[in-house]
């Protein structure tokens, strides 16, 4: 029976002193019992949370580089509308082809903007550079929408598991082609002066650039709407990692009481099973020196 004893009291200390090392209650599922099923159940949530909020993580960068590239193409936009209106008001058009060139380079370059070698503005297409021309002559000499843009059919949306898929992002066509349109009006203007438009400017120039000016406005401020978009949901997406950061730390803690070991628990019983060992071994070996002889 001693021996019975010190082999359990052996296993016991063996289990504890595990406890102690890992910082768990058991090495396997088997081992804690009737708490597995929550144990597990806990676990899989809290992956599901962090997976998503992963996500979040990656689409609100996404989101911040996108709405600076929209926010870029919106400022060009409205820098080129006031230098046509300070023109007219000086009287004085020749820095106009500077000043379109510089916007024309700055749309495109916002537009071609990528997010991890993505496209932003291409839908749902991996690579490549949604506007194909790159200079204000290719452009004039395109005739038609294809000719400028290369994009997929469909646009891109992701599914975060809140809902309907979101719509990343609208697609280049779909935002810059009124934008295009007026700066091929302008460049034709400009063409149809010599190439720059001089000074004093004629009556009929002023009037085509204060139209021309007035397109440039709305085109920006489209841009600054879904600039705005990109914001709210960026925000949306804030507040949900928020919540998802405060589940998973909710569903840490459970794991833990589940999972982990009470390490203060585990010291008392180890301590008290090293008592019990020691009694139990000198009990042994005192019965060990017995034999028949002493009843002799």
């Amino acid at each position: 029976q001693v021996q019975n004893d010190m082999r359990r009291i052996s296993n016991q200390l063996t289990d504890l002193q595990g406890q102690m090392g890992s910082g768990a209650r058991a090495s396997d599922l088997q081992g804690f019992g009737g708490a597995s099923s929550r144990l597990l159940n806990a676990q899989s949530l809290k992956a599901t949370a962090d997976s998503r909020a992963s996500v979040l993580n990656q689409l609100q960068a996404r989101f911040g580089v996108q709405g600076a590239a929209l926010g870029q193409v919106a400022d060009a936009a409205q820098l080129l509308a006031q230098s046509i209106r300070e023109a007219i008001s000086a009287n004085d058009g020749r820095g106009i082809t500077t000043e379109l060139d510089l916007s024309f380079s700055s749309i495109v370059s916002a537009l071609n903007e990528t997010w991890n070698g993505q496209p932003l503005f291409a839908g749902e297409r991996q690579n490549g550079r949604p506007i194909k021309v790159d200079t204000l002559d290719e452009l004039m000499a395109t005739s038609s929408s294809s000719e400028i843009f290369d994009e997929a059919a469909r646009h891109q949306v992701v599914d975060v598991g809140a809902g309907a898929p979101i719509v990343v992002s609208a697609k280049a066509s779909e935002m810059s082609q009124g934008l295009f349109d007026a700066l091929k009006q302008l460049k034709t203007l400009l063409n149809s002066s010599g190439g720059t438009i001089g000074q004093p400017i004629t009556p009929a120039a002023q009037d085509t650039l204060q139209y021309i000016a007035g397109l440039l406005d709305s085109e920006a401020t489209n841009f600054t709407t879904e600039e705005g978009r990109a914001g709210q949901i960026q925000k949306r997406f804030e507040a949900e990692l928020t919540n998802l950061q405060t589940r998973s730390d909710l569903l840490t803690k459970e794991i833990g009481d589940e999972a982990d070991a009470d390490i203060g628990e585990v010291s008392m019983k180890l301590s008290t099973l090293l008592a019990q060992y020691q009694a139990a071994a000198k009990t042994f070996s005192e019965l060990s020196k017995l034999s028949l002889l002493d009843y002799l």
